[in-house]
Formats: C-alpha cells, structure tokens, sequence
C-alpha cells in the first residue's frame, strides 16, 4: 500500500516538473517574431525611454528584456518576455529575485508580469515619408506602455519613445555599430 502512494506522489511530482519545464522553457526559448509589419519587429529594435518617469524599456533579440531606470541605470525588473502581436501584449517571465520592490505590485504569481502597448508608431516607415536620410527625434518611434497592477484595476502609463534603433533587423540580427566596422 505504501508503495502505491509514493508512485503516485512521484508521478504527481514528475507531472508537476513536466509542466513547470514546458512553461519556463516557452519564455526562454522563446524569440520575437522579426517579418516585416509586426509590431514585435518595431518593439525590439531599440531601447524605449520615458523622460519624464525615468524608465528605460529594453525588449532583446534574444527573447530577454530589462526594465530600469534611465539616468541611474538601475536595474527594476528584468528576465525573459513573450510578445503577443494580436492581444498588443508583453508577457514577461522573471526569475525569483531579479525584480525590486518598486516592481512588487505588478508581479503575479511570483513570475511572471504583463506589459500591453498601444499607439505604436514608427513616422520613419509610415506612408508620409521624409525626404531626409538622418534619423530625427521627432520621426522616432513612438508608443504606450501599460505595466498592469494585479492588486489594483490601475496600472503605471509610459509614454515612451525610442529616440535611437540599435538593431539593423535586415543584417541577421548585427547592431548597427557592428554593421558599419
């Protein structure tokens, strides 16, 4: 009889682990669409600024994101993400201990988080197109941040804009610094 109950624990146990692998390995494996017209290709091709909170919104190539403030530096909340181009969604996966205090409140389920977007645009690729070459604050990408609070209907707002691309998705994934040496 007691053998009985500890095969079913360890298959309750194995199941569990099963399940928890595939979830985590979804996040970390997990790598942005790049085609040409999603949103993801805009969102990862280059670090996303708020001035006036301080925040700095950084979406990797790699499937990895960082979430900091600007001036300081200092890292907020940072791990893996997953972008749902259809639900304009961010879902993030964070390692218990790689966010503080200050991101507490938009943290459920001690892992994971969410991040929706909307009015993303990119005046460089939109159909009015500017005669000049160089790359302008006031033609960079632009867009709304909206880090959800699971314990309250709110959430924190950035209105952010990417005033640099750093990534040339066209050249495999090289930065740009790296393209031009």
């Amino acid at each position: 009889m007691a053998k009985k109950i500890i095969q079913v624990i360890l298959v309750i146990i194995f199941i569990l682990l099963v399940v928890v692998g595939v979830l985590v390995g979804s996040y970390v494996f997990s790598t942005p669409d790049t085609e040409q017209g999603s949103d993801s290709r805009l969102l990862i091709s280059g670090a996303w600024i708020d001035e006036n909170n301080d925040r700095k919104l950084e979406l990797f190539e790699t499937g990895k994101f960082s979430y900091s403030e600007n001036k300081s530096g200092t890292v907020i909340a940072d791990g893996y993400y997953k972008i749902n181009d259809d639900r304009s969604l961010i879902k993030l996966f964070m390692l218990p201990g790689h966010h503080t205090d200050a991101f507490k409140d938009y943290v459920n389920l001690f892992f994971f988080g969410q991040i929706s977007y909307s009015d993303l645009t990119d005046a460089k690729n939109s159909k009015k197109k500017n005669n000049k070459e160089t790359y302008e604050l006031k033609n960079a990408p632009v867009c709304t941040f909206l880090i959800k609070s699971y314990g309250d209907s709110e959430g924190k707002v950035l209105n952010m804009v990417m005033p640099e691309k750093t990534l040339d998705l066209y050249s495999k994934g090289k930065h740009f610094e790296a393209k031009n040496k």
